[in-house]
């Protein structure tokens, strides 16, 4: 038996068609109204749904009870909505963060540049100490030693009578100390010589000065030591002190030392201060000493170096040594002897004679 048209069948009717129907309308309705509630804000979302609530008939109390049924899914819909708004709205920053923001990022710009100029005024002075104080030799330095062999050339041609190791070893020992711009200690060598030579070793001690200065741009000092026999032996050490000193400090790099084994034996070890190896006072200096060997007639040309270097050792030794006097801190003593000889021997050389020189002079 069919019930009354539009009314409700009782649950658990026994016509499932009618049940059927009714609910089809009832999602048909339920998913109109999830369609214009997601284009709806949450005020017009709540009307909506207050609306649906109210009951209208037998009718609306079905409709009214499968809407509340999907209710669930619009409030969470709602839901996520608010929560993507609120996360929306704290992801952009606030005015006063905007603000903070721009305030920042004008300082950081400034600081950043303050930084790069200060990296590339460091990098500046960095690679300008590098290039100036670890370069390899410049190019000056093999040109002075380019014009030093030159001038050694035309001393050679006028001493042909001089041993093959004089030129040798000479211009090895000068070279050496040229091509080095910043020397760790000066150079310095002696020349000696019998007394027939006298004047040819003082004129070739002359000419390899001139050519090691020349090659400088420099000039040469001289210091006679035969001047300066017998005068009072700190007078004449206050005197070479001054004359080095004026000399190494200005134009005067060179300085030839004539007949050392005349000077006063303490005057002599001033010489400590200007020959001490790395520690001397001026190290781009050169320093030439000339004795005279005056128990020798002329030093044999077949005589070795060696030979040739005891020989002045034991010739200055009987010269500066004395036993009449006490030992003093002003005095040569055999230690301070033996300091200042291993200061100034690095290389001994002979020299021989050449007539035209003893006859003519320089």
């Amino acid at each position: 038996m069919e019930s009354p048209k539009g009314y409700p069948q009782p649950e658990g009717s026994a016509d499932p068609s009618a049940k059927l129907s009714a609910v089809r309308t009832l999602d048909k309705n339920s998913g109109q109204k999830d369609n214009d509630g997601s284009q709806d804000n949450l005020s017009n979302s709540e009307k909506l749904t207050g609306d649906h609530q109210s009951p209208s008939g037998p009718t609306d109390l079905s409709r009214t009870s499968a809407v509340s049924q999907k209710e669930p899914p619009n409030e969470e819909i709602e839901k996520q909505k608010m929560s993507k708004k609120e996360e929306v709205e704290l992801i952009g920053p606030t005015t006063t963060q905007t603000e903070l923001a721009e305030e920042t990022g004008i300082l950081g710009g400034g600081t950043k540049l303050l930084i790069i100029v200060v990296l590339v005024a460091l990098v500046a002075i960095v690679a300008h100490y590098y290039l100036h104080s670890k370069s390899p030799p410049q190019k000056t330095d093999w040109q002075q030693v380019d014009v030093f062999l030159k001038q050694m050339k035309k001393v050679k041609a006028r001493f042909p009578n001089q041993r093959a190791e004089l030129w040798s070893r000479s211009e090895i020992h000068l070279k050496r100390h040229l091509q080095t711009s910043q020397p760790a200690e000066p150079v310095s060598l002696i020349l000696t010589s019998g007394v027939r030579a006298e004047r040819t070793m003082r004129c070739l001690a002359q000419g390899v000065a001139s050519a090691f200065s020349t090659a400088r741009n420099a000039s040469v000092l001289h210091i006679d030591g035969a001047g300066k026999a017998g005068q009072d032996s700190d007078q004449v050490k206050l005197d070479i002190d001054r004359k080095l000193q004026g000399a190494f400090e200005g134009d005067k790099p060179v300085a030839v030392i004539h007949r050392l084994e005349e000077l006063p034996p303490g005057s002599t070890l001033i010489f400590y201060r200007y020959c001490d190896h790395e520690n001397a006072a001026y190290k781009k200096t050169f320093l030439i000493f000339t004795v005279l060997l005056g128990d020798e007639e002329e030093i044999q040309a077949e005589m070795r170096l060696s030979a040739v270097e005891e020989m002045v050792d034991d010739y200055l030794q009987k010269r500066f040594l004395s036993h009449d006097h006490p030992v003093s801190f002003d005095r040569m003593d055999l230690n301070k002897y033996g300091g200042l000889w291993s200061r100034i021997s690095h290389l001994i050389l002979p020299v021989a004679a050449e007539d035209r020189i003893e006859q003519e002079g320089c």
